[in-house]
């Protein structure tokens, strides 16, 4: 992931490490582990809401560093849309998942599958 200047900042440091750490994790979600496509799924929920707040503070912050605001504003709202589409597509992995895992479970009931 490309690093921009705008993580250097002290008032969102912290939420960019959080931010990058999450991407880490929703990169590497996987169907056999329904329990982690659930926990990317509530913590992209938690961040793009604190992302939307960081973008509405964006004249704040960037007077703060004597930056463009419609530059930070850009890039804090860029952050906010892909933590919603992380949600949405761990919350769909975690649905699936789990489908196929009661599929799974129902065939082995039965001994259908070994």
């Amino acid at each position: 992931m490309v690093k921009s200047d705008f993580e250097n900042y002290a008032e969102i440091k912290e939420d960019c490490e959080l931010y990058r750490d999450l991407a880490r994790r929703y990169l590497a979600l996987d169907l056999a582990d329904p329990n982690l496509c659930f926990d990317v799924k509530k913590e992209a929920w938690a961040l793009a809401q604190r992302w939307s707040d960081i973008a509405s503070m964006a004249s704040k912050i960037a007077r703060l560093h004597d930056a463009s605001k419609t530059d930070f504003r850009d890039w804090a709202y860029q952050r906010y849309r892909q933590l919603q589409y992380m949600h949405e597509d761990a919350r769909m992995m975690w649905n699936r998942a789990e489908e196929e895992l009661k599929f799974i479970t129902r065939f082995e009931k039965y001994g259908v599958v070994s």
